[in-house]
C-alpha cells in the first residue's frame, strides 16, 4: 500500500509540473525567450521547422541570419499590443512582464505617429 501511494504521488506531482510548464508557455515573453534560445542554438532550417506551422518560410533565411546576429546574451522583454483604429490612427499598448491575478496590466501607451504607421501594415 505504501509503494502505491508514493507512485501516485509521483505520477499526481508530474501531471502538476506539466500543467504548470504549458500554463506558463504561453504568454508572449515565454514564446520569445523560447524563440531566442532556438536562434541561439539551431540552424535556419531546423528553426524553420519549429515555427513554421503551416507558415511556409515565415522567416526568410537571410532575416534568421541578420537576427542571430543582434542576439546577445542579455535580453529585455517588452510585450505590446497594437491597436489599429478605422480612422488610421494606431496606438501601442505596453503591458507589464509580470502577470498580476493572472492577468497582464497596462503600464504605458505610445501613440504611432503618422510617419511610422507604414511599418505596422500588413
Amino acid at each position: 500500500m505504501k509503494k502505491k501511494n508514493i507512485i501516485f504521488i509521483i505520477f499526481l506531482v508530474a501531471i502538476l509540473l506539466s500543467t504548470a510548464c504549458q500554463k506558463t508557455n504561453h504568454t508572449p515573453m515565454h514564446a520569445s525567450m523560447s524563440m531566442k534560445a532556438n536562434m541561439d542554438h539551431l540552424d535556419y532550417e531546423d528553426f524553420n521547422d519549429i515555427y513554421s506551422k503551416g507558415e511556409e518560410n515565415w522567416i526568410s533565411k537571410e532575416q534568421f541570419y541578420e537576427v542571430k546576429g543582434l542576439l546577445t546574451s542579455g535580453v529585455h522583454h517588452e510585450t505590446y499590443e497594437l491597436l489599429k483604429f478605422d480612422n488610421g490612427e494606431m496606438i501601442l499598448v505596453e503591458f507589464s512582464t509580470r502577470l498580476e491575478g493572472g492577468e497582464f496590466k497596462v503600464q504605458g501607451l505610445k501613440i504611432i505617429p503618422d510617419e511610422m504607421k507604414g511599418f505596422f501594415e500588413d
